[in-house]
């Protein structure tokens, strides 16, 4: 059977920077295109998200996207971002089956983490720094690190880590054949996991305990365990376990001797592991369809899917397989007479005996004990502290105890006041990344916007109407030409030409309203008059305008931002509001810039309004860019003021 891989801190990077489906095709192909607009900060969380995203659904792009997050990372020279870029770069790798380069690339994530010394994090790395070992089959060097990570866990007193190690050490006991161990480990697991509701862990250990009922040929309570943890996995969409079970569940009916149900479960698991690129289970899922074939006396079907297994466990150094294959090749060969079976019978024998050394076996021992005595120890020493301290409060007279008393007081409401400054000073360093980063995203939106809309007008105004220009060109030529004597004719080109006339103003009007030559030359006063004047022909409405104190001209996007405010304003009023009459009054007053609008129209319900009116709401967002403030003044029937006041540095 296939055992679930232990669980990996790589999982816990989904709790802290996600939070989202997986592979979800929208939100990466929005992640792409915000990329090359972005500020570095920003690009390297969107480089680890897109590789975060991408790691089942297409491995190599994931791993480019992760170089390019380590190569930012490496020019800008912070050393969380280059441990952080050094971690993406090996999960993919671990992801493809490409063991020695993830490990490397932990080892390095791991040095940085542990001179920065936050101890989560390193904890992460050494985490999956075990999961390679293991899987290479250094049960030793894995087992060296999972009690170190659970030394760091069980001193943060983080009970859903401390479970996830659990996990990983009875796995360890396992793969040795210790059994009680093991399940001591995973019992504890279970205790923990239960109370906290954690389902991939739960699954991990059901799965877990399945491989060894399954050992000792209690096949019902291995089916019991695997369909436990087969519902749990598929409820949270880890694919690459959900597989391993399905495989585990054939090699069940496989030796329950129900072989056709064991051949499909098997083909079932290898094609999933296709999808999803995982090497390491394509391997194993290969090498049991080759052990079905043989004990079905189909010799080619075997030889083909065994070969396969140990070509894919050798290029990616997955040394458990790679024994397996070696041994059921050697079973084959000697099943269909070839004299090949003593040579692969002795390389699986080279290769297990490199594995499973005494010396191995020894050294996880004395890990194990010294941890237990390490311990002890300690325990040991907290009681004896735990005795002196109560001796020493039972000598102690009601002097001295009162004094203890208000010392202990006066300490916990000075570490509760260097708290509570502690949390203010940190949430007002997030306020003030989070005020910059949106501040960040706000310039992006309304900069992406302005290039689109002077982008618009220029094909407008140098595309179609150059072409609407040079068509009425043709029409007058051809009309001169043709001489039309019909007066019908005549009436028709005429009320042609007049169209082309009509079409021809229409996209010029288009054009000076989507970026106006004014605003960009003359800056805000003139594009507002000139925004008036051609709206203004009308008995139906007067606008009055009132400039003061804009001599000078703003910053370039402050008065962008102004004209589309106002532009906007302006064209609710002929919109809804029913109006005869606009008054808008511009004043600059030293560092300061208000705008007010007021009409005569039927006005609005503006609590409504402010909970379902984008326009507004997108008003709003723009002033407040400028660090401004905005106030909607109006009620049914009674007409709207509009007051809009900027700082001007």
């Amino acid at each position: 059977m296939k055992n679930i891989k232990p669980y990996s801190v790589l999982f816990i990077l989904c709790l802290f920077l996600k939070l989202l489906p997986a592979q979800n095709q929208h939100l990466i192909d929005s992640l792409q295109k915000v990329l090359p607009s972005v500020h570095d900060t920003i690009k390297l969380k969107i480089l680890s998200d897109l590789s975060w995203e991408l790691k089942n659904a297409d491995k190599l792009k994931a791993l480019d996207f992760a170089k390019q997050e380590l190569e930012l990372a490496l020019k800008l020279n912070g050393q969380k971002a280059i441990a952080q870029g050094y971690n993406d770069v090996g999960i993919i790798y671990y992801q493809r089956g490409n063991l020695p380069e993830a490990l490397s690339a932990y080892e390095k994530s791991l040095s940085i983490r542990e001179k920065l010394n936050d101890q989560a994090l390193i904890a992460s790395s050494l985490n999956k720094i075990a999961i390679i070992y293991h899987n290479m089959g250094n049960y030793a060097k894995s087992l060296e690190k999972q009690l170190q990570i659970l030394t760091i866990y069980q001193n943060l007193g983080n009970q859903k880590y401390i479970a996830f190690t659990y996990n990983n050490i009875g796995e360890l006991y396992n793969q040795q054949d210790n059994y009680d161990k093991a399940f001591e480990y995973w019992d504890k697991a279970l205790e923990i996991n239960k109370k906290i509701g954690d389902k991939y862990s739960l699954g991990v250990t059901y799965s877990s305990k399945a491989v060894v009922f399954e050992k000792q040929k209690k096949y019902a309570l291995a089916i019991e365990n695997l369909i436990k943890g087969s519902e749990l996995f598929l409820s949270t969409d880890d694919y690459d376990n959900y597989s391993a079970c399905v495989n585990n569940l054939g090699q069940i009916y496989r030796n329950m001797g129900q072989t056709e149900k064991g051949l499909n479960a098997y083909q079932k698991a290898l094609e999933m592991s296709i999808k999803y690129d995982d090497a390491h289970g394509e391997a194993k899922y290969s090498c049991n369809i080759g052990l079905v074939y043989t004990d079905l006396s189909n010799y080619a079907f075997a030889e083909s899917y065994l070969l396969k297994a140990l070509g894919i466990s050798k290029k990616n150094n997955i040394r458990s397989v790679e024994r397996l294959a070696y041994k059921s090749l050697a079973k084959l060969y000697i099943k269909s007479k070839d004299p090949q079976a003593m040579e692969y019978f002795q390389k699986y024998d080279a290769l297990k005996d490199s594995i499973f050394s005494e010396e191995s076996t020894k050294q996880i021992a004395e890990m194990q004990t010294k941890y237990d005595t390490e311990k002890k120890e300690q325990e040991n020493q907290l009681l004896s502290t735990d005795n002196v301290l109560k001796e020493a409060i039972i000598k102690e007279q009601a002097t001295q105890r009162n004094l203890l008393i208000f010392s202990f007081v006066a300490i916990i409401l000075l570490s509760l006041l260097l708290y509570n400054r502690y949390k203010l000073k940190q949430k007002g360093l997030f306020q003030v990344e989070l005020i910059k980063q949106q501040e960040l995203r706000s310039k992006a939106i309304i900069e992406a916007e302005e290039k689109e809309r002077m982008r618009i007008a220029l094909e407008l105004h140098d595309g179609v109407g150059q072409q609407l220009s040079a068509v009425k060109l043709n029409m007058s030529s051809l009309q001169s030409n043709l001489k039309l004597e019909d007066e019908h004719q005549k009436i028709m080109m005429q009320n042609a030409l007049d169209l082309i006339d009509d079409s021809v103003k229409e996209v010029r009007s288009v054009s000076h309203s989507m970026m106006p030559n004014a605003l960009l030359k003359s800056g805000l006063a003139l594009a507002v008059r000139e925004f008036l004047n051609r709206i203004s022909h009308t008995d139906n409405l007067k606008i009055e305008l009132d400039i003061n104190g804009l001599n000078e001209r703003l910053e370039s996007t402050m008065e962008t931002i102004l004209f589309r405010v106002l532009q906007e304003l302006v064209n609710n009023i002929i919109k809804h509001s029913q109006a005869t009459i606009v008054n808008i009054q511009i004043i600059r007053h030293n560092n300061e810039l208000t705008l007010m609008i007021e009409d005569n129209g039927i006005g609005f319900d503006v609590n409504k309004v402010n909970n379902n009116g984008i326009g507004l709401k997108n008003i709003r967002s723009r002033i407040e860019y400028l660090n401004g403030n905005v106030n909607f003044d109006s009620h049914p029937g009674k007409g709207t003021t509009v007051s809009i006041e900027v700082p001007i540095k």
